[in-house]
């Protein structure tokens, strides 16, 4: 299943030339199967998404969590806006 521009509650994300950030998406439906996630530039970026995880996890109460994330760098020479996107393996 495909998801496109999420982000944070106030905002797109925001990130500092050089710099990087974990990024986590949870689903309230559970398990996807496999997921890739992308950042998605608003405007001018050069971004770098390495190392996507998934990770189960239980929460209180006794309910299955699964945990999809990734880390963005910037690798352009000014900040960069963006939000992320993604989906499972055909």
């Amino acid at each position: 299943m495909a998801f496109n521009n999420e982000h944070p509650a106030d905002g797109p994300f925001v990130l500092s030339a050089g710099a990087s950030v974990g990024i986590w998406i949870t689903f309230g439906d559970g398990d996807r199967g496999a997921q890739w996630i992308m950042a998605d530039p608003i405007g001018p970026g050069v971004l770098t998404v390495t190392g996507m995880t998934k990770e189960r996890k239980i929460q209180v109460p006794n309910q299955l969590v699964v945990v999809y994330s990734t880390s963005v760098t910037n690798h352009g020479s000014d900040f960069s806006i963006f939000t992320i996107q993604g989906g499972g393996n055909v």
